[in-house]
């Protein structure tokens, strides 16, 4: 099997549309119909989408700062390699798995709703989890947070 191009499997979970030269695609991935990914699947693909999107963000700022081509290639390298060893560490999903449903939902709208419904409550979730004070949910709201009587003086 052909290595998956991180920069592919990113591209495509998050809709972007980057030029994919065809040679990046895998050939053999698993065939995955739309209607068939499961809550499961989409909780797996979601945790692995952002797993993923950490890394690019991370080796962005380095190819940003790097001067030389070689340079720009071999941290390419690199981010391919932990980007796909981040999506094999999310439990119920392979690499494989992960571009196939990335490329079910390009082409299917409720797919597409449902990842980005998961992904949205995962944010706002996230957002809740904070210390104590003032927080602003992802929706604009105001929330103070404070802490469970009688857990905090332990």
């Amino acid at each position: 099997m052909r290595p998956f191009s991180f920069a592919t499997l990113t591209a495509v979970a998050l809709g972007l549309t980057a030029p994919v030269m065809a040679q990046e695609m895998p050939t053999d991935l698993p065939e995955i119909n739309a209607e068939d990914v499961s809550v499961g699947q989409i909780v797996s693909f979601v945790n692995a989408m952002i797993a993923a999107e950490r890394v690019r963000k991370e080796y962005l700022a380095k190819i940003d700062l790097a001067e030389t081509e070689e340079e720009i290639d071999a941290l390419l390298a690199e981010a391919d390699q932990k980007g796909i060893a981040e999506v094999e560490r999310v439990p119920g999903i392979s690499p494989a798995e992960y571009m196939a449903i990335a490329i079910a939902a390009k082409d299917d709208e409720d797919l597409s709703s449902r990842i980005e419904r998961r992904f949205n409550q995962l944010a706002q979730s996230q957002a809740l989890t904070v210390t104590p004070g003032r927080a602003k949910r992802p929706d604009g709201q105001n929330v103070v947070v404070t802490e469970p009587e009688g857990d905090a003086a332990q």
